[in-house]
């Protein structure tokens, strides 16, 4: 039974989970979007739900551009071999964007109910003949990085598989140090698993230890006690940076990005105090955009440009062999300062 079009094409996981729950499956389905790690996860999902994946009298698997138009078309409308339904899957094909032949999107769109044609891409462009006729006749489904509320739901959901506790500390400081990217998140979940397998319990400090980047850590504090002019607790930090042998280009290129996130925040903040717009801007979650906000108030503008140019003259100076990539941080720092 055909499932009934979805008008909502941004949210893959409720769609995708919507139709498994029912049954009900539509003829054509695009999977897109720029998450790349719930793409793969609710492929699989959804393939499965449809058909033993050993069954390869029904089940057909083809990636990279090598397919041709007339080879899915004739794949797509051979009946079943003694089986419910035929699957094809078709990976980064390029089809949606590029043009394709008007025979070609009649085709797919004519294809039997007994066959389900399932499209994973990861670049699309809206104004194509085929998007346009997979958004009439099939089902978009869209995976975006999801909003704060579901990466926690989710990250707690992966240790409770495992009988494992979080504590909600824990989980913001593990997100806060991973971003938004679900694979790098997972990795860092599937560390803290094996940490915590045999006392069941991960804590703020377990964190910590295990995956929070100390570099960068230290490196946006340091700015934080440049904006309070603090050059105590700053060359503090500084050594702290060079007893972990940190490379005077890897502090130059971190506070370079970090004043350069911060200046991000500056100009999305001109129009208005929305976190939204913020952690848009910065392409992260928003209790990341508010630790950003939080310290844009001790700067304007101008004084985060000039911070950046800085910062950009210090990297040229070293590169041209005018200073010492040490030295050039060193007096980049009591510049900050000043």
């Amino acid at each position: 039974m055909a499932a009934k079009k979805e008008k909502e094409v941004n949210n893959g996981m409720q769609i995708i989970n919507s139709h498994i729950e029912s049954g009900s499956f539509g003829n054509l389905y695009l999977l897109t979007g720029e998450e790349k790690y719930l793409i793969l996860q609710y492929r699989d999902k959804l393939v499965n739900a449809l058909i033993d994946k050993t069954d390869t009298m029904n089940y057909s698997l083809f990636r990279d551009e090598s397919i041709s138009e007339n080879e899915i078309i004739s794949i797509a409308q051979t009946m079943p071999f003694f089986a419910e339904r035929r699957v094809v899957v078709i990976e980064e094909s390029g089809f949606f964007a590029k043009k394709t032949d008007d025979s070609f999107i009649e085709a797919i769109c004519d294809i039997p109910e007994t066959t389900i044609v399932i499209f994973v891409e990861s670049k699309t462009d809206g104004k194509l003949k085929l998007y346009n006729a997979f958004a009439k006749k099939g089902i978009i489904a869209r995976f975006d990085s999801p909003d704060s509320r579901t990466l926690i739901r989710w990250v707690q959901g992966l240790f409770r598989e495992d009988e494992i506790s979080i504590e909600d500390g824990a989980v913001l400081r593990l997100l806060e140090n991973a971003g938004s990217n679900m694979n790098r998140i997972y990795t860092e979940v599937e560390k803290l698993k094996a940490y915590g397998y045999e006392s069941k319990k991960i804590t703020l400090n377990d964190v910590n230890i295990l995956s929070s980047d100390v570099v960068e850590d230290k490196i946006f504090e340091m700015i934080d006690e440049i904006s309070k002019k603090n050059k105590a607790r700053v060359l503090k930090l500084y050594d702290d940076l060079k007893y972990l042998k940190t490379d005077a280009m890897s502090i130059l290129a971190l506070t370079t990005k970090q004043y350069s996130r911060l200046l991000k925040t500056a100009e999305a903040l001109e129009s208005g105090n929305d976190v939204k717009k913020v952690a848009a801007a910065l392409k992260s979650q928003e209790w990341i955009a508010k630790k950003y906000m939080a310290l844009c108030k001790n700067y304007n503008t101008k004084m985060l440009i000039d911070s950046v140019n800085m910062c950009v003259d210090a990297d040229s100076s070293i590169k041209s062999g005018r200073m010492k990539k040490d030295l050039a941080v060193e007096v980049l720092i009591l510049n900050l300062l000043k």
